[in-house]
């Protein structure tokens, strides 16, 4: 069975229901003009895609290829051509800058637009109503799928050229270590680095815009759309573009946080009570996984000056890794002490440990240890870069088949 065949058996799309569809030719030829200039009354309402419609050029172009839309709707067949043609059209939403929010709208006012219609046509005929209406909804989802899938392989292409350029980032900043080790030239290299690090704060923030708005757009349309279709298996589709979405959007705002992270905003930060809410909020991971949790924070461990936000992102990271480290269960052990004027905190997990090869690139950007598709390899990077601009220093060691343990140490300043 090939990929379109079981694309449309997921849809419980039929070869009747695809048959009753054909009946709605007479309907839709009728009216396609009446719909088509409903359609694009409705575009004029909004500045954004009216404004794309202020050449008399591309208004022709969008008239025609909403009336061929319909009537390829109705018609047939709905085979591999048909899948292509849908890819296409959201190639060229993407080429001219129609976002999902605007086009998943056009199908939703269609579907408003076409059901008063089909209710006039088959008033006298309600077994047949339901049929065609269904089958009308099915191929609706059907093209929003691949409409939406041809969006997200073009972001993809653009996130993966970011990738690309962060990955040849990384390889110049080992090579450039590699240099510092062997040359007395740290200045050159500083400002070699620097210059690299601002053309990613210039690509992340490109990137932020062309990927974050929309994909937070995709997000909430197709949670929007699987709280009001009651089809188990468009559930089951819409739920797989949250899933893939909500990934991409991770990848991205780790980017952001390396490559244009905001400037602290300090305060008086009690420590132990950030790491304990954050443990707080995997406690039910930590129960399934059966990890127990031990704190052990002296009694006189001062405030520090740090940004909350921030040092929540560094010990969220820690734990979420100590959680992957020990799928059977374990001990995490956190520990505070105040040595020579500075905060000494540790996590130490009973997990699987590191390879003594691998300890050296951990806080390296895209370094991961774990399967494809389960990590970005930013986590660490951004651990690491929040402490050094605290002042302070993050270490690790580790034992393979014995655990691994971080060691944070930040200076007391004015919040003790």
């Amino acid at each position: 069975m090939n990929e379109w065949i079981t694309r449309k058996n997921f849809l419980l799309l039929t070869e009747e229901e695809e048959e009753a569809l054909k009946s709605l030719q007479p309907v839709v030829t009728r009216h396609v003009d009446e719909l088509v200039t409903a359609f694009y009354r409705h575009l004029l309402r909004f500045a954004e895609t009216r404004r794309l419609l202020s050449d008399e050029l591309i208004t022709t172009r969008l008239k025609d290829a909403q009336r061929r839309y319909l009537l390829s709707l109705v018609t047939g067949p709905y085979d591999e051509r048909y899948r292509d043609d849908r890819l296409r059209i959201g190639q060229v939403h993407d080429r001219i800058g129609l976002t999902p929010k605007w086009y998943l709208g056009a199908y939703s006012l269609y579907l408003n637009l076409l059901r008063p219609l089909i209710v006039e046509e088959f008033r006298n005929r309600p077994n047949q109503f339901q049929t065609v209406v269904a089958a009308l909804t099915k191929v609706i989802f059907l093209d929003i799928g691949l409409a939406i899938e041809a969006y997200i392989l073009k972001s993809s292409e653009r996130l993966e050229f970011a990738n690309r350029q962060l990955a040849e980032l990384g390889r110049d900043l080992e090579k450039g270590l590699t240099k510092k080790r062997k040359d007395l030239q740290q200045t050159q290299e500083q400002l070699r680095q620097a210059e690299r690090l601002a053309e990613l704060a210039t690509l992340a923030s490109g990137m932020a815009h062309e990927i974050g708005t929309p994909m937070s757009v995709i997000l909430g349309r197709a949670e929007y759309l699987m709280h009001r279709t009651g089809d188990e298996a468009t559930k089951k589709g819409l739920s797989t573009i949250v899933t893939q979405v909500e990934r991409i959007t991770k990848v991205m705002n780790q980017l952001l946080a390396i490559a244009r992270r905001r400037p602290a905003e300090r305060r008086a930060v009690n420590l132990r009570q950030a790491i304990e809410e954050n443990l707080e909020m995997f406690r039910e991971r930590l129960s399934r996984h059966r990890i127990q949790v031990e704190i052990a924070f002296a009694e006189s461990v001062p405030l520090i000056s740090a940004d909350a936000d921030q040092m929540s992102q560094v010990f969220l990271n820690l734990i979420m890794n100590a959680i992957h480290a020990m799928p059977d269960g374990g001990t995490l052990r956190v520990e505070g002490t105040q040595v020579n004027g500075n905060l000494r905190i540790s996590l130490a997990d009973t997990g699987h440990g590191i390879p003594a090869e691998h300890l050296s690139r951990i806080f390296d950007p895209f370094f991961t240890t774990k399967e494809t598709g389960k990590g970005t390899g930013l986590g660490l990077t951004v651990v690491k870069g929040i402490i050094e601009e605290h002042g302070g220093t993050i270490t690790v060691t580790s034992e393979p088949g014995r655990g691994t343990t971080f060691t944070i140490t930040l200076p007391l300043g004015a919040g003790h």
